[in-house]
């Protein structure tokens, strides 16, 4: 038997080798469409990681039954099946690749594609660069009053404030400034184009991570309100009196078996300006629900903060507010306002995951570089070329459809973004990206994420993650138990269990498949079983 179970090891593409034995290198490429890896166990001191093609499965399961009537073997790592799955592992010092599987696949990036924007912005801005706000205006000052207009000039600073503004403003009236003769403007030409991503799913557009990416953004174009729902009392909706948006209510209270019975949800309904009507159920609650909404009339949004910040400047307007998309040339500016570095930017975008931030960068970087107005289009194409020339990165088939990962089209191969991790970690122009990462079970988005969160990765992990409907990513680097860092890459897409499994992992009986399998893989990484290719 050992002959033949030796020949059908010969068509193995990937194995786990404990450290200590003997490494072999593979010569040639994973084939497309091979099954993820599958920790079967030991055959004479070989731990083996079995991946095979998928018209080879009724062979794997031979495998399989053979290596059960073995000694010694291990836990399986077992994939999620059905799913698309790309990954890789390299030297970090080094960049030597040790282990790939699917590195060509186009698979959705999520939120690990906020690594490749804010490389380029890290090369093409600086990590001192800041966004400016600036008030213009080609009047006079005369007697306390200013003749002519005063021009807001927004540039898609995600981080500014009410308050900010206000302060902004407040310069102008330390300049003598009591009354504006002419309008107001809000400025908004620095961008140009939707505020909205190409493929952003509809149903999201109420939500704050799918606030609208305008130039003018102020306290990150959303409202936080509160929902409360006891039992037995239709629900009731409430946002902060100051905030200049309408929320109203018609929801029934219900118990989870009524829910279910009646595929009832909550919903909301969206109407100018900044209306919301939430319709549907929802289940009892003591404390109440937390909402926020993502601002949809940005113009209203835009002229009714402006006129809170000039009241709080003291000063008056003798026109009205209104919005503007015009060039600036020959106006001068009265004062400004600059934002944090992009140094502490990176930081939401990279530890918090934050989408405002990313795509605002985005547009930025396509304003920047191509000297025009900053769109999705042309941020997009910015990133390419950056990276491109500036890191020699080349992101071939891969499509970016936003610079957050939040839309559905985005495309991006496993060998991009270890490409961009390798640099990251290689290049003093972007070292200093690497400490924005989350780091397992310490912080950001990694602070609970389960698969990470006892030894021996917690601490060990430092990465981005990526998650949207049916997609669960991470990248990054991972610090082995002697002492060598490694970039790893994993894609998994197309993440669906049926819905009498979903009910006894909710019962707890069992673990979601695609987080046991990055809890597993990654705990052979950590404890130096390289994953490597053989013959």
């Amino acid at each position: 038997m050992r002959p033949r179970l030796f020949a059908l090891l010969k068509s193995l593409t990937i194995a786990l080798i404990p450290q200590g034995e003997e490494k072999r290198q593979l010569s040639r490429p994973l084939a497309p469409g091979m099954a993820p890896p599958s920790l079967q166990g030991s055959i004479d001191g070989v731990s083996a990681c079995c991946a095979f093609p998928r018209h080879a499965r009724t062979t794997s399961s031979v495998l399989a039954m053979l290596m059960l009537g073995l000694s010694g073997l291990a836990n399986a790592v077992t994939p999620p099946a059905n799913s698309q799955l790309g990954w890789m592992l390299a030297d970090a010092d080094s960049g030597h690749i040790e282990a790939a599987r699917g590195e060509d696949l186009l698979l959705k990036p999520a939120s690990t594609q906020k690594l490749i924007t804010t490389l380029a912005a890290a090369l093409q801005l600086g990590p001192d660069w800041r966004y400016r706000t600036h008030l213009k205006t080609r009047g006079q000052i005369q007697d306390g009053t200013l003749k002519g207009d005063l021009l807001i000039d927004f540039v898609g600073d995600p981080s500014l404030t009410r308050e900010q503004l206000g302060a902004l403003l407040a310069q102008l009236s330390r300049q003598g400034v009591r009354r504006i003769e002419g309008d107001v403007l809000l400025n908004q030409q620095q961008f140009s184009g939707y505020d909205l991503g190409n493929g952003w799913s509809w149903n999201d557009l109420s939500v704050c991570y799918s606030a609208p990416v305008a130039a003018l953004i102020l306290d990150r174009n959303c409202v936080q309100g509160a929902l409360y729902a006891q039992a037995g009392q239709p629900a009731r909706a409430t946002v902060p009196a100051h905030q200049p948006v309408e929320v109203s209510a018609q929801v029934q209270v219900l118990d989870t078996a009524e829910r279910k019975r009646t595929f009832c949800a909550l919903e909301v309904e969206m109407s100018p300006p900044n209306q919301y009507r939430l319709t549907g159920c929802t289940g009892p609650r003591k404390d109440p629900w937390p909402l926020r909404f993502a601002i949809q009339d940005v113009d209203d949004w835009g002229r009714q903060l402006t006129r809170w910040a000039l009241t709080q400047a003291g000063i008056v307007i003798g026109g009205k507010i209104t919005a503007s998309r015009q060039d600036t040339t020959g106006w001068r500016s009265l004062a400004h306002h600059d934002s944090p570095p992009l140094r502490e930017l990176t930081g939401r975008i990279l530890l918090h995951s934050d989408n405002l931030y990313t795509d605002s960068l985005l547009r930025t970087l396509g304003r920047v570089y191509f000297d025009q107005p900053g769109s999705f289009r042309n941020g997009t194409q910015a990133v390419r070329e950056i990276l491109q020339q500036q890191a020699d990165i080349d992101l071939g088939p891969s499509w970016l459809a936003d610079g957050s990962g939040l839309s559905a089209h985005n495309l991006l191969r496993a060998r991009d973004l270890l490409a961009v991790l390798l640099f990251m970690a290689r290049d003093e122009r972007a070292n200093w990206l690497m400490d924005k990462l989350p780091i397992a079970g310490e912080s950001g988005t990694l602070l609970y994420r389960r698969s990470l969160l006892n030894p021996p990765l917690r601490g060990k992990v430092q990465a981005k993650s990526g998650t949207i409907a049916h997609v669960q990513n991470l990248a990054g680097f991972i610090d082995t138990k002697d002492g060598r860092r490694k970039a790893f890459v994993l894609l998994q897409n197309n993440l669906s269990i049926s819905p009498e499994q979903e009910q006894q992992i909710a019962r707890g009986q069992g673990e979601w498949p695609a987080r046991r399998f990055e809890r597993q893989l990654l705990e052979a990484v950590v404890n130096g079983q390289a994953i490597v290719k053989a013959d």
